[in-house]
């Protein structure tokens, strides 16, 4: 054998071996390159700035909170146009124009304060049940257009009280004629269908976050990744710092704001989650991220439900008729929203049987029983195990 065989022979033997060796068991997964200097989890507290601690290498932030913060501002015009109805005596309350109303839901004929908003391109209507498909999305649209109807009827008898089958004021909340506070229950409604859905079942599914963190999208310093994080942070918060204590003014907006006071420690949680998930997209850190992610989806759901419980509670303990008509809309709207808890095993079908056993009877919220308010109570508790 001539001197190049023998080395030949002994490097096919080499290479030969290594392959026998190795098992699927020890092979690595390949690794995305890493576009950023890795970031220490234990430097993340409770006061970390979400929006300025993520950075590319010469120092620009890398998080745009984007169409989410712009939808959080228009969900807050409507609220705040509804609830135009609901104002302390002897103040004299106005009635509701449906097409404001429709347009503040579908950005249609500039009915925002903020110009801005009025040329976002972006809107309410289309991102509630975003997940769901078209079929089963047009249901939830439907039921929201109606209840914006439904509130702008009651509103033309704002200035009366009322009673069993006719819509009117009950103290400072406007009820319809069944004695649901429609307003609230659009509101709750809405925290679900839009703000839940698309953080925990539009953009923190694993599907939404195996998207592309290899290069930043062109024109932007964020990568796909990156973005769909920060959107889910900007659907619970514009805020800089998740405010996670109730008692510091102002308080959060919508689920934040419900998260902080109805999950109390686990609130704290969900911020820093929202910020060691960003820092493992950052180290590409796989099972870090999803373990976030989880606990965010988690505990937002929780929310939904404790809110749900808490609020039909309230109904029950209430001797004051418009105590308990405002109780009750917001316990309707939270159940509502029960549909879009899908990581703990909720859907329509399910929420659609507390709601119904818990509004049913001729006369509504009039004649409605504790025995309901009980059902509805033991089912979410059950499900949620709360």
């Amino acid at each position: 054998m001539t001197s190049f065989n023998r080395i030949y022979a002994a490097t096919l033997f080499i290479s030969t071996l290594g392959l026998a060796s190795c098992s699927k068991d020890d092979e690595v997964a390949p690794t995305t390159p890493a576009l950023r200097s890795k970031m220490e989890y234990s430097a993340l507290t409770g006061t970390t700035p979400y929006t300025t601690s993520f950075k590319a290498a010469d120092g620009t932030s890398t998080v745009d909170l984007g169409t989410a913060a712009v939808r959080l501002d228009m969900f807050s015009e409507l609220n705040s146009y509804m609830a135009t109805v609901a104002v302390a005596a002897p103040a004299t309350p106005a009635t509701l124009d449906i097409t404001k109303l429709r347009n503040l839901y579908t950005n249609t004929n500039a009915p925002f304060a903020n110009a801005a908003l009025n040329t976002s391109g972006v809107q309410l209507r289309d991102k509630t049940a975003a997940s769901f498909s078209d079929a089963n999305a047009a249901p939830v649209r439907a039921y929201m257009d109606a209840k914006l109807t439904e509130l702008a009827t009651a509103s033309q008898s704002v200035n009366q009280v009322a009673t069993p089958g006719t819509a009117g004021r009950l103290g400072r909340y406007l009820v319809d004629g069944n004695g649901f506070e429609v307003n609230q229950i659009i509101q709750k409604g809405l925290l679900g269908a839009l703000l839940l859905d698309q953080i925990g079942n539009v953009l923190l599914t694993p599907a939404s976050l195996a998207v592309d963190n290899s290069k930043v999208v062109a024109g932007k310093t964020y990568t796909e990744r990156e973005h769909a994080w920060d959107l889910a942070y900007g659907y619970l918060t514009a805020n800089a710092t998740m405010t996670t204590d109730i008692a510091l003014t102002p308080r959060e907006r919508f689920l934040a704001g419900y998260l902080n006071e109805k999950n109390g420690p686990a609130s704290p949680g969900v911020y820093l989650a929202f910020l060691k998930g960003r820092a493992a997209i950052v180290n590409n850190d796989e099972a870090t991220l999803k373990a976030q992610a989880d606990i965010i989806r988690t505990e937002l759901e929780k929310t939904i439900a404790k809110s749900a419980v808490s609020y039909l509670t309230n109904w029950k303990a209430a001797a004051d008729p418009a105590v308990k008509a405002h109780a009750l809309g917001e316990g309707i709207g939270f159940v509502y929203s029960l549909r879009f808890c899908t990581k703990s095993g909720a859907d329509a079908a399910w929420a659609d049987g507390v709601l119904n056993n818990l509004t049913a009877g001729s006369q509504g919220a009039w004649t409605m029983t504790n025995a309901q308010a009980n059902a509805a109570v033991t089912a979410i508790n059950t499900k949620f195990s709360l």
